[in-house]
């Protein structure tokens, strides 16, 4: 069997595993931070492994209602607290050997919310059948468009077209790369790239009754190295050698901790805290500017709106796919 699919495959069963936990687990009253060292320390747990071979792929998705992707709490950020009314999308992911699972889930507590969440799952999984060995993207995501078009539901006496979120997308994963080049649209658009096989592919609709155009949004927390990190870095060290500047000299020490840690991976500032690097949000920002790192900010939609969002992980075969993560959860 492939390497990176027996990988996959383990990686998969850790992520089912704690799938099951944070549904049992995550209830009103919690708080944001208490959830993503929950589920940090449950892949460590079940990896138990340096970070850098097996364990956490990305910083912990903890996205409340209006907000789609990219929110993990900072070192210092005020503490949230999950409410009865609220959706929360849980995101996270596992890797073995770079072998990256990512797959996400929503959760609500109020069943005002029941249809709207089971929209979400069946578009999900719709989605998941559409894909296979030399299956179009771009006509994916007509299908994808298709699906949801028109469709209405009441929330509170309220009348709401859903739609997905427009410029959010499945993608392509490789082994320490996360977004690896390929796009799995979420809507009709003119692209005709192929499956392949081998390949894996996270797919993962947003449905909202906003307008489904993508806000960003502060304070940022998610970050990754950028393709030519390694040349970049170099530029700011012989900068501050002759400069002899004191915030370079800091910055590199801050590069070095990331690329030893993390390597092409995300991961999330509040990981820096936890690694005694106090005070590194200015450097990471320094960085951004010079393109070493690539910064990701929350996403979000229109005030008042809601999201939810389900994700798979799936591998192409020959003959057709696996759903590496399909649980009896979502």
């Amino acid at each position: 069997m492939n390497t990176n699919l027996l990988d996959a495959i383990k990686a998969a069963q850790i992520h089912k595993k704690i799938s099951k936990n944070i549904i049992e687990m995550v209830k009103p009253g919690i708080t944001l931070k208490n959830i993503a060292s929950f589920i940090e320390d449950n892949i460590k747990n079940e990896t138990n492994v340096n970070e850098t071979n097996h364990g956490i792929a990305f910083p912990v998705g903890l996205s409340l209602n209006n907000c789609a992707a990219h929110y993990t709490p900072n070192y210092r950020d005020p503490e949230v607290i999950l409410k009865e009314s609220d959706i929360i999308k849980i995101d996270f992911g596992v890797h073995r050997n770079g072998v990256i699972i990512d797959s996400a889930l929503t959760l609500h507590f109020d069943s005002k919310y029941d249809e709207f969440i089971n929209i979400s799952k069946d578009l999900t999984n719709f989605a998941v059948s559409q894909c296979g060995i030399d299956a179009i993207l771009g006509e994916i995501g007509a299908e994808i468009e298709e699906y949801i078009k028109n469709t209405e539901i009441y929330i509170d006496n309220k009348l709401y077209t859903l739609k997905t979120m427009e410029d959010l997308s499945g993608h392509l994963i490789k082994p320490y790369e996360i977004h690896a080049g390929k796009a799995v649209p979420n809507i009709s658009i003119n692209y005709p790239m192929r499956m392949c096989e081998n390949e894996f592919y996270a797919i993962e609709p947003f449905i909202t009754t906003g307008d489904g155009k993508s806000i960003l949004k502060t304070p940022n927390s998610h970050y990754m190295l950028a393709k030519n990190h390694d040349y970049l870095m170099q530029q700011v060290q012989n900068q501050s050698e002759k400069n002899e500047n004191y915030t370079n000299i800091n910055t590199k020490k801050i590069y070095d901790s990331i690329y030893n840690n993390f390597r092409t991976l995300p991961f999330c500032s509040r990981w820096l805290y936890e690694l005694n690097l106090i005070d590194s949000d200015l450097f990471l920002e320094k960085m951004v500017e010079n393109k070493i790192l690539n910064s990701y900010p929350p996403i979000y939609d229109i005030e008042g709106s809601i999201i939810s969002q389900f994700e798979h992980t799936v591998f192409i075969k020959h003959n057709g796919t696996i759903n590496l993560t399909k649980n009896n959860f979502y």
